[in-house]
């Protein structure tokens, strides 16, 4: 066996190896193989079919591997267009390939056209003494050669001057000018000028002048190709002379007017500046004007009315040369800033037209005008007056459209945002965010005509961020995600969302989608809730992206997988702090948008572990806390904007909720932030406090949906500890701390958590019972919460001490004031309290009513007689948004396909949602007061003072008399809070007062809006018999006697009761559906507060199934027993 090289081994030894593997004849490793060209037409050839060349490549080939390396994508093969006249073989005779490609001479050569020299004048240099050829040096010009434009380069002057010296060289004798003229005018008048004296001959300098006057002045023959091109444009234009000689005044005039009605304006003026162009011009013009006014003074009189005729032709062409000379504004030394000087290099010939621009802007027009003038924006986003003379040092003036005014206007902003240049882009976009935020501000809606959002939006500001976003550039991209933070979110819309979570039934929002879709058509209204929503789902999907966005943008900008753009951003590119919060503001506003939206950003990849690692880490870096720390990246430390994003995507659904707490483990960071106190959280006071805050109101929104609720167990004593020092807010509000605000909402929002367990809790023992007595046949049944009654009864003493302390001082206004968020939850807390109280098998019924006295008469009545409630009674109108519709108006720049609350800037004091509104606490008040007379019917009449307040009277008086506002977003998220207040006034007015339902179901109605708005109601869910009894009984029964009415009406009335009763019969839920075809009478003592057929009726089952097209009995509806 042959030893293998080691080592060391010098380079006599390889070949003695080599030697020796040779004499042993044995076989080797590898096999050298010649590989055919791939670039050889022929398929199949060998190498035996051709000789072996030396320089032929070796390749090595080894066992188990293929020829030819495996394609990593599957491509097309590629096709050479060239292949055949381009690829040779390298034992290919050159000499061979030349005869097979050689093509005759005359294949080349058959088309050339020699051009004539048989009149080009051979001349021969000039013999000089220099060694070179003399150099041109530009002082040479004559100055007295003028150009015709005026605005020429140097060297275009040079060119001018030799071309005239050049046409005077070649130009004809003044004696053939003057025979030539001379035998033109006979021409003319063959009669009289036989019979006059012959024309004088004119010489001198004279004839010089009219011979040169004879030169074309458009026509010069550079393009004709050949040697005598100027006696070919000399021949045109003695032939239009003579055309003109041949012509009347009259037809001279008339062929004017015709030219220049078929001619365009601009080539009309381009043609007039060629004939008068300079100043020599307008000399010569003149002089040949005099010189045929005498010449024609000496023609006899039959020629003067040519000759009147051109000297007409040549006036006018001379004042249209003058109106447009007058129209230039000639530029003198005066006229520059600077003054060029003698000494100067290079400025011994000034060229005026290159430095025009450095004259003095003109002053911007100052008078007010009715013509609109186009808006411009100073760099902050600020609108500049028409009017208004900045100094050109702030860098608002630019060489664009009316240079002499300041400002950008947005069609500059947009030109400049797609610049090639990186901080042009990136201040486009700053400014462009700027402008929009103080647009939507409402700054610009007495200065403006239109929307400028609408007019962004149709313009494709939307996509110009969007396609920002995806640029290279941190700043580029930092830029774009505040121009759409500004676009989408309203932080001031945050603020009152936040300051009403804790208000009754605050926690549930209105999604965020625009209301802008059109009635549907008959057939699409026969589709039930499902089918619609899929089969607008599919629309949405096939339909572009601007289109989605030109109706609703948020939807358009998920359809552009933005969320994965900023996921991203956060997770690799980790911007600076500013842009990673307008992050989680956009976030935000999609998350409220629709449940569909926060099951988008849930299943985006990785979006929300990102969030959650960076911005809710359980632990951090503790400088972060230090005063005056100056944060420069927000990863890695807890934020409150983020905890803030989370809570909102949990309000999307128990499903979203339950993701968040067990997928991203959400539950490990509220024990972490709700455990530990806001002071001792390594974070600033004011973000300890919001981080706690909305980490309590994650878990209220968890716990309305029976979730995380083993967590109140674990939290119990910190929960205690909370409750007890909350009546030290009494101190910190009169001291007037800067936190105290902080520290009433973070106290509003565990109360909120507590409201939200008790009622949870109070629900455990009926579903246990529900739980064991179904059979295991039935549908899926609700698990009860992991929280019983007993551990949350032991609370109720602490919010009750509390909320007395507090009542106390509501004749202190300030600290009222302060409080009055605080003891608004109180008083829900107690309704809710009772009311599961007196529903529990473990508690004494008789100790509950003796509670609900006590409270009666030792809080509730005292509280009804202070004067500052009085006032709160009062107030009502004022803030109220049915009695002032313009309160919940839209905002000036507000979008259809943008959905808002309209509270940018602030709301006013005096309105539903201010700072001075009644409603929140008096709501809580009339809820507790509902609460115990539903508990305790013998307390109704302690109660009835409260229907007897005058401002409460005058409130409802007129809030029937003033029609309702437009729905919009803003106005259906207010008055559902104006409407809770009513409906309680109502619910308790109806115990004191009973009034038999028959009274509010008879008449029928036959109002179709108002019965068209019963059905929606119902159908949509907003309407439902536990959350308003007695106006659900009312809508069943008007809807179920007007689709099975028989009177006749309308044709528009009997399409609308069919369609009424065909999308009944489509309903998905079972109950509403039995309710509104089996409604039978009116019962108080139902539980439903009506009664229902067994089976329909004979005349009514045959009118059912008349209108949906159902012939066989067995198809009728049945009553499920």
């Amino acid at each position: 066996m042959l030893s293998r090289p080691k080592p060391g081994e010098s380079e006599a030894d390889l070949l003695h190896f080599q030697n020796q593997f040779l004499a042993a004849r044995a076989s080797p490793a590898v096999t050298i193989v010649k590989k055919a060209d791939k670039r050889k037409g022929e398929e199949g050839s060998t190498d035996a079919e051709r000789p072996r060349l030396q320089d032929s490549k070796d390749v090595v080939m080894l066992d188990d591997f293929p020829d030819v390396l495996p394609a990593l994508t599957p491509a097309p093969p590629k096709k050479s267009k060239i292949k055949s006249a381009s690829v040779h073989f390298e034992d290919e005779d050159p000499e061979e390939r030349l005869e097979r490609h050689d093509q005759h001479i005359t294949a080349v050569f058959s088309k050339i056209i020699e051009r004539d020299t048989s009149a080009v004048a051979v001349t021969i240099p000039v013999p000089t003494g220099d060694p070179f050829p003399r150099t041109f040096h530009r002082s040479e010009i004559k100055s007295e050669v003028k150009v015709g434009s005026g605005r020429k380069s140097i060297f275009a002057q040079k060119m001018a001057a030799r071309r005239a010296a050049e046409k005077a060289a070649t130009s004809p004798s003044a004696a053939e000018c003057v025979q030539t003229r001379s035998a033109a005018l006979d021409a003319l008048d063959p009669e009289g000028s036989a019979g006059e004296a012959p024309l004088p001959i004119i010489g001198g300098d004279k004839a010089s002048d009219i011979l040169t006057s004879q030169w074309p002045c458009l026509i010069t023959g550079e393009g004709l190709g050949s040697q005598k091109s100027e006696q070919e444009a000399q021949a045109i234009h003695r032939e239009n002379l003579e055309k003109l000689r041949s012509m009347s005044e009259e037809e001279i005039l008339q062929e004017q007017e015709r030219l220049l009605a078929q001619l365009d304006s601009s080539l009309v003026a381009f043609l007039k500046s060629r004939r008068g162009g300079n100043e020599g011009q307008k000399k010569e013009l003149k002089m040949e004007q005099n010189r045929l006014e005498e010449f024609v003074e000496s023609l006899p009189v039959a020629q003067h009315g040519v000759g009147s005729s051109l000297s007409m032709q040549e006036s006018r062409l001379e004042e249209s040369v003058k109106k447009e000379e007058n129209m230039k504004v000639e530029i003198t030394d005066d006229d520059l800033p600077v003054k060029p000087k003698k000494e100067w290099i290079h400025m011994d010939n000034v060229e005026f037209e290159k430095l025009e621009w450095m004259k003095d802007l003109p002053s911007p027009r100052q008078k007010k005008t009715k013509k609109g003038m186009q808006a411009r924006f100073s760099l902050k986003g600020e609108l500049i007056p028409a009017d208004a003379d900045l100094p050109t040092h702030l860098g608002l003036h630019h060489h664009g459209e009316e240079a002499e005014r300041a400002g950008y206007s947005l069609q500059e902003l947009f030109h400049l945002s797609r610049s090639q240049v990186t901080q042009q882009r990136t201040l486009a976009l700053q400014v462009l965010g700027r402008i929009v935020q103080k647009a939507r501000a409402g700054e610009f809606a007495s200065s403006l005509k239109g929307s400028i959002l609408r007019l962004l939006l149709d313009a494709g500001f939307l996509f110009l961020l969007r396609f920002s976003l995806d640029d290279t550039v941190d700043n580029v991209m930092a830029a774009s995600v505040g121009a759409l933070r500004a676009l989408l979110v309203s932080l001031d819309d945050e603020k009152y969302l936040d300051w009403t979570f804790s208000w009754y039934q605050g926690m549930a929002a209105f999604p965020f989608v625009p209301n802008n879709e059109e009635e549907e058509e008959e057939e699409e209204e026969e589709l039930n809730v499902t089918e619609k929503s899929q089969d607008k789902k599919l629309k949405d999907e096939n339909k572009p992206d601007p289109d989605v966005a030109r109706y609703d943008v948020v939807k358009g900008l998920l359809k552009t997988r933005i969320q994965h753009r900023l996921r991203y951003i956060l997770e690799v590119v980790r911007p600076v702090p500013t842009v990673v919060l307008d992050i989680l503001h956009i976030l935000t506003h999609i998350a409220r948008h629709s449940s569909e939206a926060c099951s988008q950003l849930l299943d985006c990849p990785r979006l929300i572990e990102t969030i959650v690692r960076e911005f809710l880490p359980t632990q951090w870096d503790p400088q972060v806390a230090e005063p005056g720390c100056l944060l420069t990246s927000l990863h890695g430390v807890a934020c409150a904007t983020a905890m803030k994003f989370i809570r909102v995507l949990a309000s999307g659904g128990r499903n979203a909720t339950a993701r968040l707490l067990n997928k991203f483990e959400m539950k490990s960071r509220l024990s972490r932030f709700i455990a530990e106190d806001p002071l001792d959280l390594l974070l600033p006071r004011e973000e300890a406090i919001r981080l706690s805050t909305e980490a309590f109101r994650l878990w209220t929104v968890a716990a309305g949906y029976g979730q995380a609720c083993d967590l109140y167990r674990d939290l119990y004593p910190v929960l205690v500890r909370i409750l007890q020092s909350l009546p030290e807010l009494l101190s910190t509000c009169r001291g007037k701390s800067p936190l105290t605000e902080l520290s009433v909402q973070r106290a509003t929002a565990v109360v909120t958590l507590l409201i939200h367990v008790t009622q949870t809790a109070g629900y455990t023992v009926e579903l246990q019972a529900k739980l064991s007595s179904n059979s295991s046949e039935d549908s899926e049944q609700i698990p009860p919460p992991p929280v019983v009654w007993n551990q949350v009864s032991g609370l109720h003493p602490f919010l009750e001490t509390s909320l007395k302390k507090f009542l106390q001082e509501i004749s202190q206004t300030e600290t009222w004031h302060t409080l009055q968020p605080l003891t608004t939850t109180y008083m829900i807390y107690l309704g809710v309290y009772y009311r599961a109280c007196s529903q529990q098998p473990s508690v004494n019924p008789i100790d509950c009513l003796e509670e609900l006295e006590r409270l009666t008469s030792e809080v509730l009545q005292p509280l009804l007689s202070q004067p500052a409630i009085h006032s709160m009674w009062d107030l009502l109108r004022a803030c109220s948004a049915l009695c002032n519709p313009l309160s919940c108006s839209p905002a000036p720049e507000s979008v259809f396909s943008i959905a808002s609350l309209s509270c940018t800037g602030g709301k006013p004091p005096l309105s539903l949602v201010g700072s001075k509104s009644p409603f929140p606490f008096l709501t809580a008040l009339l809820f507790l007061i509902n609460s115990i007379t539903h508990i305790h019917k013998g307390l109704t009449s302690k109660y009835s003072s409260v229907l007897g307040f005058r401002g409460l009277k005058d409130y409802l008086h007129h809030s029937w008399q003033t029609g309702p506002p437009s729905v919009t977003p803003s106005s259906a998220w207010i008055l559902r809070h104006e409407y809770h207040l009513q409906y309680f006034v109502l619910a308790l007015a109806r115990r004191m007062f009973p009034v038999p339902l028959e009274r509010y179901t008879s008449p029928p109605e036959d109002n179709l809006n108002l019965l068209r708005l019963y059905f929606r109601t119902l159908v949509t869910g907003a309407l439902r018999h536990t959350w308003c009894p007695v106006l659900y009984v009312v809508a069943v029964a008007h809807v179920n006697r007007f689709i099975f009415s028989q009177d006749s009406r309308t044709q528009e009335t009997d399409a609308a009761r069919k369609s009424m009763l065909r999308k009944t019969w489509l309903l998905v839920d079972e109950t509403l559906k039995k309710h509104l075809l089996y409604y039978r009478l009116l019962n108080a003592e139902s539980p439903l507060g009506f009664d229902l057929y067994e089976q329909l009726p004979p005349m009514r089952l045959k009118y059912l199934q008349m209108v949906t097209q159902k012939e066989n009995k067995e198809n009728a509806p049945a009553l499920v027993s």
